[in-house]
């Protein structure tokens, strides 16, 4: 065969790993080749293979995504493509929050895998109901034009790679650890999922393909470890996810290593709950009188001030329940990191006996938590959020441990759901991994009544307040498949 016939077939043979062939053995694609055997150019002056719609010609204009290859001198382009035609019947899967976040979490984990080494440059667009020519991927483009390779700008995903190895006599394990491979079986893999060509078989062999690029790591530990680092070195946190995410848990765990102080706010917290303020009290006698007492900051900040070499931790719990303007008062300008310069003293405390300070103590550090699911609360505004660092906590999977059981088949069905169709913001609503976590006695039992009484629930208020939408028909499945139970009535 010629390199041009043995490159193909091994594309294919990729595609068809993932499901790119029904029942029948019939491809659910059409496979373009225009390039010549020694996989330069073709004779009409393009250089392509590309896998298309199977509802579309062999030749001549065409519609839809797919998947292409172009080949060049030194380096190979992998895309997503669309078709000179536009979307066609393909603009809806194209515009699914979850299809530009898969190929957005691909880019995420190239950068990760590369180290920072460039070794594979890559273009993903934001918006991915736009079929036109983008700019930036022009730029990319140009540090490739010794290459030769063809120019398609209005393309959604992109990869430029070295060149693979590719010989006629070419046996996988020589080159499935290459780069080019390891990228092109990603991105077949995620085009194969978008069109649900997969059974359980290929579906796992897909997942594999994705998670060559991923790497393994112990997502708990990777995020106990990048928050104490932000905590050092920015020193003030808010953790912020839905519930469920184990931001209270993290932050439990974190105060281990500090003198800590918790309070948690709620609508009706008060200035004098969290700084300090006169409260009634009686004596023996029955008299009435005043005294000051302090709230958890001040607490926090006599702690950090009489031993400097202790590290002190506030704990705020739910920080975005009460008016932050009124509670903080004066002591929102503390809430600064230092850079050396002089400022003005602030006075907080006892009027008879005040505190006067510039800045909060360098070993006293603030970490919050922020429910993002309740819409209800107050918004954190952009001045507060200018003197916090803010760490996202997302729904992941758990390993089942000891006297507790990790549900991980609902956790993924519910997971998919919403990472397919929720936009941005509705993803900050999914709910967390503890609700998948129960005691092993009984486990399956368990499991039920929380998704009955907890999760569903849940996504049905969802629902009612417009939150969801598109995924109103997968949601309503998962719960007919776990419970014989329809959303609504």
């Amino acid at each position: 065969m010629s390199l041009k016939e043995t490159f193909v077939e091994e594309l294919e043979n990729v595609l068809n790993m993932v499901g790119g062939k029904d029942g029948s053995k019939d491809k659910l694609y059409i496979t373009r080749k225009n390039v010549s055997d020694n996989l330069t150019k073709g004779e009409k002056g393009f250089g392509f293979i590309s896998f298309i719609r199977s509802d579309q010609a062999a030749s001549g204009r065409y519609s839809g995504l797919s998947v292409k290859v172009n080949p060049g001198e030194k380096h190979y382009r992998i895309s997503l493509d669309i078709g000179n035609d536009g979307f066609g019947y393909d603009y809806q899967l194209a515009t699914l929050p979850g299809t530009r976040r898969r190929f957005l979490n691909l880019q995420k984990d190239i950068i990760s895998y590369t180290k920072g080494k460039n070794t594979i440059k890559s273009f993903c667009s934001l918006d991915y109901g736009d079929d036109a020519p983008k700019r930036q991927l022009k730029e990319l483009e140009k540090e490739y034009k010794d290459d030769n390779i063809d120019s398609h700008a209005q393309d959604l995903f992109v990869a430029f790679v070295d060149k693979p190895m590719v010989t006629e006599e070419v046996q996988d394990q020589t080159y499935s650890k290459k780069d080019f491979w390891l990228v092109f079986k990603a991105v077949a893999a995620i085009y194969a999922e978008l069109r649900q060509w997969s059974n359980k078989g290929e579906t796992k062999v897909a997942g594999k393909f994705i998670n060559a690029l991923h790497g393994d790591y112990d997502e708990t530990q990777d995020t106990t470890k990048c928050i104490q680092n932000l905590l050092d070195n920015r020193q003030y946190v808010v953790l912020q996810g839905a519930p469920g995410t184990g931001k209270t848990y993290l932050m439990n765990q974190l105060s281990r290593n500090y003198e800590s102080f918790f309070t948690q706010f709620h609508a009706e917290t008060t200035y004098s709950d969290f700084v300090g303020g006169y409260k009634p009290v009686t004596d023996d006698k029955g008299q009435l009188s005043y005294q000051y007492f302090e709230g958890p900051l001040l607490e926090a900040i006599r702690a950090a001030k009489e031993d400097g070499s202790q590290k002190v931790l506030l704990m705020i719990d739910e920080i975005n329940r009460a008016n932050l303007s009124n509670v903080l008062g004066e002591a929102f300008y503390l809430f600064e990191k230092q850079t050396g310069q002089q400022r003005r003293k602030v006075e907080l405390g006892d009027p008879q006996n005040p505190i006067e300070i510039e800045a909060l103590p360098t070993n006293l550090y603030v970490i919050a938590t922020m429910n993002t699911a309740d819409r209800s609360l107050a918004v954190v505004d952009f001045a507060l959020r200018r003197r916090f660092a803010w760490f996202t906590m997302y729904p992941h999977s758990l390993n089942s441990s000891g006297n507790q059981v990790f549900h991980s088949k609902q956790f993924e069905a519910m997971d998919r759901i919403f990472q397919t169709y929720a936009t941005s913001e509705e993803l900050m609503l999914e709910p967390g991994q503890a609700y998948y976590l129960t005691d092993s006695e009984n486990a399956d039992d368990l499991m039920k009544d929380r998704m009955e009484y907890e999760l569903l629930p849940l996504i049905r208020e969802y629902l009612d307040n417009g939150l969801m939408i598109q995924a109103k028909d997968a949601l309503n499945q998962f719960f007919v498949d776990e419970l014989n139970q329809t959303l609504f009535i």
